[in-house]
């Protein structure tokens, strides 16, 4: 996000350590006069970004982008800052959910979906009745745990939220595990579910939950994506897979 956004957030406790950097390279013919004269001390640019709560509106940013400009060092200093506006969070306030946008059906993820319902309720009553082998049945609850495991511990706990660490061995029986659930690529799987944290509940969101729980459930694998998804999916970090060969491997 650029510094022309409406809404910005600036760490306070960054703008002292910018000042110091400007100043200490600063050239010997200036005097300290001069220094002083230029550029604004670190505590009067440090308060005047708290009295704003550190969240500044567009002018406020502009200003205070202005302010450190006048430093000795000003395009270095002018740097840093936009950096720091551009790690700013997008809120999900400023993205919302338009109720008015038509969702184009993906009828072949329809019918394939209305497919695997049907043959999974065949397969129950054959279990059922004990027209399979009793073999046959045990094998296919294990696979239900395995893929189920390799979703939610594997996909969703461990490269999602990087909730534990994994030796390879265990990187590789859970990558396997995610593969038998046919839920996409893991890759995919995280981005869309790191999105839906990022984004909750709006139009960048995958299965924003305001458009109703059927959409939420499983509507939102049975349309095209929302514009905003693909946008704002484009911006969420997944540097951490893509130096996994494992999972680069599993995406190709």
């Amino acid at each position: 996000m650029g510094a022309d956004s409406q809404t910005k957030t600036i760490l306070c406790a960054k703008t002292p350590e910018l000042i110091e950097t400007a100043n200490t390279d600063r050239k010997p013919e200036q005097s300290q006069t001069d220094l002083q004269r230029r550029a604004p001390t670190a505590e009067n640019l440090a308060a005047e970004l708290a009295q704003s709560d550190s969240t500044l509106s567009g002018a406020q940013f502009e200003k205070a982008l202005q302010t450190c400009s006048n430093v000795v060092h000003e395009a270095e200093v002018d740097r840093k800052l936009k950096e720091i506006g551009a790690a700013t969070p997008i809120l999900p306030s400023e993205i919302g959910t338009d109720f008015n946008f038509k969702r184009e059906i993906v009828w072949k993820n329809v019918v394939g979906f209305l497919m695997l319902h049907i043959c999974g309720w065949v397969g129950l009553h054959l279990a059922f009745w004990r027209y399979c082998d009793y073999r046959t049945t045990l094998y296919t609850l294990w696979l239900m745990y395995a893929s189920g495991q390799g979703v939610t511990m594997g996909a969703h706990r461990l490269w999602s939220h990087r909730a534990f660490k994994a030796k390879l061995w265990l990187r590789i029986i859970l990558l396997w595990m995610h593969t038998l659930a046919g839920q996409n690529c893991l890759y995919v799987w995280v981005r869309d579910h790191r999105q839906h944290h990022k984004f909750s509940d709006t139009d960048a969101d995958p299965h924003n939950a305001n458009r109703g729980f059927f959409f939420s459930h499983i509507g939102w694998l049975l349309s095209k994506k929302h514009p905003k998804v693909i946008e704002y999916g484009k911006k969420i970090d997944m540097s951490d897979l893509e130096a996994d060969p494992l999972i680069m491997f599993q995406k190709e």
